[in-house]
């Protein structure tokens, strides 16, 4: 009796023993798998707008007579190295004029053809009293001629250029003599209030944009 006992330890000690051999040497076998890709890359950069220049040369015109052209003197605008075309609009802006008929003429890049011998609108010069400083009446409302609008590229200029006549009539001028005319050239962007810039206008606009911040986290 004692030594089936006995013998039934034994057997139970062995099938431990070597149950912790199995479980301790055994190799759990199982599968892996891993994520290869590529990379895609994120860049961008903002656009650049190029400086827009103008040169206009000066003319002046002492004591005229009846049928004098005056010599053309040239208006170059220019654009810098800008990611976008620029438009360009350049005026003839009359601040004063006594001279009945006295007309423009305009030759070269992107001209207005109607401005090309267009009469040159009378505008008043102001009075001043004895003092020389004291204004009785003022001046005219200045008229604004535009003699030329176009888009510059990157890098590009445009040149035009413009003259003034004092046109013969074939009758008797006497009242124009001793008279004065004034005028200025320049040359802007389209608007005088700017021109925008966005994705929805990448040749700009005059109106501008209004549109809603995106909220930040």
């Amino acid at each position: 009796m004692n030594d089936n006992r006995g013998q039934t330890i034994f057997l139970s000690v062995i099938g431990i023993a070597t149950l912790l051999v199995a479980i301790i040497g055994a190799t759990f076998a199982y599968f892996t798998t891993t994520m290869d890709g590529t990379k895609a890359g994120v860049t961008a950069t903002t656009g650049t707008l190029g400086a827009v220049t103008y040169t206009a040369e000066a003319l002046n015109l002492p004591n005229i007579l009846p049928g004098k052209t005056s010599e053309e003197k040239s208006v170059t605008v220019s654009l810098g190295t800008s990611d976008f075309d620029v438009n360009y609009v350049c005026n003839l802006e009359v601040t004063g004029n006594e001279v009945t008929d006295m007309f423009l003429k305009v030759s070269g890049e992107n001209i207005i053809a109607a401005a090309n011998n267009q009469r040159l609108p009378l505008v008043v010069y102001p009075t001043f009293g004895e003092d020389g400083t004291t204004e009785l009446t003022p001046a005219g409302t200045a008229q604004k001629i535009k003699i030329a609008e176009g888009t510059l590229k990157s890098g590009e200029s445009k040149t035009m250029k413009y003259a003034i006549t004092f046109q013969e009539t074939g009758s008797e001028q006497n009242a124009q003599q001793g008279k004065r005319f004034n005028a200025t050239v320049s040359c802007g962007l389209e608007s005088a209030d700017g021109v925008y810039y966005n994705d929805a206008n990448q040749g700009g606009t005059t109106t501008k944009p209004t549109g809603t911040p995106t909220p930040q986290p």
